[in-house]
């Protein structure tokens, strides 16, 4: 029982010194994790609409109603927070954030702001049929479009 007991405590302390290890590498892996969490998470809802202003899906309203609330509750969050100074791209690992974001912070934050107006559009369209959702996608793609084009590393 007690060399049992020896090895859990040795496993659990080699367990908790790799992951502080590993974070005393990369101190923003939290923050790069929470922005790819929450772009995946408004790609999922993106592609729920989009399904609809395609076509490729029926029209419903109450998984589009969710999916427009999911997008503005996460464009609402999106601020420097997630982004902190130095978890750029080649400095945090599996960060696409260019230095862009905050040399030119204001830029940056007027997109965010954009991507705010259009998904509050969209959560309008949602409510109304895929039409609308159609009309209201080039808004919010666009918004999504703009800021990744100047402040995101394309995938290689």
């Amino acid at each position: 029982m007690k060399k049992r007991l020896i090895a859990f405590t040795t496993m659990a302390a080699l367990t908790a010194f790799g992951v502080y290890a590993q974070d005393a590498e990369d101190p923003f892996a939290d923050a790069v994790e929470t922005r790819h969490g929450l772009m995946l998470q408004m790609a999922s809802d993106l592609g729920t609409l989009g399904g609809m202003a395609k076509g490729e899906a029926a029209y419903d309203k109450t998984a589009a109603t969710k999916a427009a609330a999911n997008v503005a509750a996460i464009a609402s969050v999106i601020s420097m927070a997630q982004f902190p100074a130095g978890s750029e791209n080649g400095k945090s690992a599996d960060s696409y954030a260019l230095a862009d974001v905050w040399a030119k912070q204001d830029d940056f934050l007027a997109k965010v702001a954009d991507l705010n107006n259009a998904a509050a559009a969209m959560q309008t369209a949602a409510a109304t049929d895929a039409d609308a959702i159609k009309a209201s996608m080039a808004q919010l793609g666009g918004a999504c479009s703009a800021c990744h084009k100047a402040y995101r590393q394309p995938e290689s």
